[in-house]
């Protein structure tokens, strides 16, 4: 049989994240940083497509697959005429493929996600989990925790009226519910760039605790180490930093993918300098939700696809401890 030496085709064989190599949970360490699907979603409704958001970054991903696959040249830095060799990525990051839901109940989908978490997390290697909508947020969290308690970082996405749950039991923001379980506390809370202004009731909740909320407007005027002691205070607390990523806290013009569209988000420089900072202390696991190939144009989203994929790259990279002088030049 005649063996291919040429690079192969962008888009031929198996489509892991990045072209990084598929394994199993018994394949972690510490120091390694693991790729999941969760395609989940509760919508039934004409905006339901969540569900194939794993499907399509994988896809989309693979533009990108220089960084991973030894086949393709090494990244370089134009101005200074530097090439990054990020060769060792192929030791350390891993896709371990979608947790099989399809078909289960939501108790039992759940529960699979929650054990699927927590045997990551148990090996001391960091993830990112591919949503779904905001309905994985608990389970995964519920993982990380384990019936302690996490703290949490989230970035647009919806905020709870007050974090008293018997006042707001109505709410559908992940926040409440978490609050509620104790597995996040509100002084353990930070948010960036909430998709709707919140309420002037949680404002005062949070600033009594001391907790952080910071709008985009306000995250344009904060440099790198601002926005990296955010992650770093709270993981000097020596609890698990949970980061959610909800893609309505980019600016929708972007991208048209989020069913929670906002119109003064995020640019991709912020989002990807707001990853990469964040990216500086232990983060547990990065939670991409809010994302929905299904509902705007082929054209608008392959680039939203492509702009997520280039802040993640800058986000693993900076969590690896990869190109750290690439990403400072770049912010």
């Amino acid at each position: 049989m005649p063996l291919r030496t040429a690079p192969l085709p962008r888009m031929a064989g198996h489509l892991s994240f990045m072209r990084s190599v598929r394994a199993k949970v018994e394949d972690l360490s510490s120091g390694t940083l693991a790729v999941i699907g969760v395609p989940m979603e509760g919508s039934k409704n004409l905006k339901s497509g969540a569900r194939f958001s794993p499907l399509s970054i994988r896809e989309t991903s693979v533009y990108f697959g220089w960084y991973a696959n030894p086949q393709f040249s090494n990244p370089i830095n134009i101005d200074e005429h530097e090439v990054f060799d990020t060769s060792s990525i192929n030791e350390r990051l891993f896709d371990l493929g979608d947790i099989p839901i399809l078909g289960q109940t939501k108790l039992k989908a759940e529960e699979l996600i929650n054990h699927s978490i927590a045997q990551i997390y148990n090996r001391n290697a960091t993830s990112i989990v591919l949503g779904g909508d905001s309905s994985i947020i608990s389970p995964v969290c519920r993982g990380i925790a384990n019936g302690k308690s996490a703290a949490y970082i989230q970035i647009g996405g919806k905020t709870p009226g007050t974090s008293n749950i018997k006042l707001d039991h109505q709410s559908s923001a992940p926040l409440c519910s978490l609050l509620a379980s104790g597995e996040v506390k509100l002084e353990d809370t930070c948010i960036l760039a909430p998709a709707e202004n919140p309420s002037v009731e949680f404002l005062k909740e949070l600033s009594g605790v001391g907790a952080k909320i910071f709008s985009s407007s306000q995250l344009k005027d904060m440099n790198s180490k601002e926005i990296a002691d955010l992650s770093l205070t709270l993981s000097n607390r020596e609890l698990p930093v949970i980061v959610n990523l909800d893609l309505s806290s980019v600016s929708s013009e972007l991208h048209g993918m989020s069913e929670q569209p906002i119109f003064n988000g995020m640019s991709l420089k912020l989002l990807r300098q707001v990853l990469v900072a964040l990216a500086s202390a232990p983060i547990a696991t990065l939670i991409l939700t809010g994302h929905n190939p299904t509902i705007n144009g082929l054209s608008v989203v392959k680039t939203g696809q492509r702009l997520i994929v280039t802040a993640l790259v800058g986000y693993l990279c900076s969590r690896l401890g990869l190109m750290n002088d690439f990403n400072s030049n770049e912010n």
